[in-house]
């Protein structure tokens, strides 16, 4: 059943995605971090979302506290998201080009790309509207 797009519901279908694929267990088993992912217009949202050694542990909508704390925020314009998910615009131009915006430790992110890229894999696994 599909989702609706920048909604709650779709980070939550990503957890589940993540959450029951062997890949990700493998390739996420030594990270434990948070993420905000942060929409701006036309479609508008925060989520925040907790992995804990290869699980999602927590899926909400991200608190100012949350957007504040978490190891990772990123952010883009609804349109950038939707692009990456439908496979139409790639990740990492999108960040070169800056049109998605990391706040966080880039070594970390650097050292596990490999990891961090299988999440966005799985978001674009996602059924969405």
């Amino acid at each position: 059943m599909a989702v609706k797009f920048g909604t709650l519901d779709f980070y939550k279908a990503m957890a589940d995605e993540l959450n029951n694929d062997p890949e990700w267990a493998e390739k996420g088993k030594n990270l434990s971090y948070t993420m905000v992912y942060n929409y701006l217009a036309p479609v508008e949202g925060s989520f925040f979302v907790e992995f804990d050694h290869g699980k999602v542990v927590e899926v909400r909508d991200a608190s100012a506290a949350d957007s504040e704390n978490a190891n990772f925020v990123i952010t883009g314009s609804s349109d950038v998201w939707r692009g990456i998910f439908e496979k139409k615009i790639n990740p990492t131009v999108a960040l070169t080009r800056g049109q998605l915006r990391v706040r966080g430790k880039m070594a970390q992110l650097l050292k596990n790309m490999s990891a961090f890229q299988h999440v966005i894999v799985a978001m674009t696994r996602v059924d969405f509207e």
